[in-house]
């Protein structure tokens, strides 16, 4: 996939836009597919919805991709990634756009554990990993880290099923992320050996232990809440249970874990274990900030810690 370096400022957007455009023109599209594809580009030109940078690059992305699969005769999965803008730049759609009957929500989850059972059962090659997570990088950083803003997770260190998991969830449209489909999809990193092979290596980067926590002012109460309700499952120092797909919380951005958790308790987040939502259901926003500020300060072992200044040396 060609990536396309978005900057902050509009005009150098627009050029670089207008450039990636002009370099990807192509006169023998359909016109069903031409018609979506002027629209995209309209929309890519004009952001009419204002949304965020990084939806605008990972669209772009995209589009390229599209246009890419088209020329190579896959049309539905050119169509189907061209279709992920309409949704990400809310497009409005129109009565001549093709339209797809919607996945139940028990087709979306056996999707996803349909392509969950063949990554698992298949040998990772970690080299290959690298080679994927060179893409994921843009986001997570080298190191695997995130940000303390919570948009972007720490995933250094998560457990290889753990991921996995997620991937397959995303993939299928069990769990949504409007800047993750573009580089987790099977266009872009390819099938179920891609998967293994990225989670591989991910599992293998060195935890962060400088991230982002909350105001420690409610680390009593948030203590007592972790260890009625969470630390059955996601165990008491926040360690996780790779065979169970229970992820690792410790070290985890505070930000994302709030982030997280408000989409399970309100019910957004489709791939939410349903006894953890009606666990947390009734939480206080206080009783919330607590837990997660007492479980972003839980460590993980030394063997998994990053020293102080570590970069990741397979990106030098």
């Amino acid at each position: 996939m060609n990536t396309i370096i978005v900057r902050k400022n509009p005009k150098k957007l627009l050029i670089l836009i207008c450039g990636a455009l002009i370099a990807l023109a192509n006169p023998a599209l359909s016109s069903t597919f031409d018609e979506d594809l002027k629209r995209v580009d309209e929309a890519l030109k004009t952001n009419p919805s204002g949304v965020l940078r990084q939806s605008l690059q990972s669209c772009l992305n995209q589009r390229n991709s599209a246009v890419g699969l088209y020329r190579a005769g896959m049309r539905t999965q050119a169509e189907r990634s061209l279709r992920y803008c309409f949704d990400s730049l809310r497009i409005p759609d129109t009565a001549a756009a093709p339209k797809v009957a919607a996945l139940t929500q028990e087709d979306l989850r056996a999707r996803a554990n349909q392509e969950y059972a063949k990554a698992l059962a298949l040998t990772p090659d970690v080299v290959n990993g690298l080679a994927i997570y060179r893409e994921c990088a843009a986001c997570h950083q080298p190191e695997g880290w995130g940000t303390i803003t919570g948009s972007v997770p720490q995933i250094a260190g998560q457990h290889r099923n753990v991921v996995i998991k997620q991937l397959a969830d995303f993939r299928a449209g069990n769990r949504d992320s409007v800047l993750m489909i573009p580089y987790a999809s099977t266009e872009a990193i390819g099938g179920p050996q891609a998967v293994a092979d990225v989670a591989a290596y991910i599992s293998t980067l060195e935890i962060s232990v400088d991230n982002g926590k909350g105001t420690g002012r409610q680390l009593e109460l948030g203590k007592r809440l972790y260890q009625d309700n969470c630390a059955d499952c996601h165990g008491d120092s926040g360690e996780g249970d790779d065979g169970a797909l229970v992820p690792r919380l410790q070290a985890q951005q505070y930000k994302y874990l709030v982030r997280q958790f408000q989409s399970i308790r309100d019910g957004k987040r489709r791939n939410a274990n349903a006894e953890m939502v009606e666990q947390i259901h009734e939480f206080s926003e206080r009783e919330m900030n607590a837990v997660l500020d007492y479980s972003s300060r839980l460590m993980p072992a030394e063997e998994f810690r990053a020293p102080a200044g570590w970069k990741n040396p397979d990106f030098k």
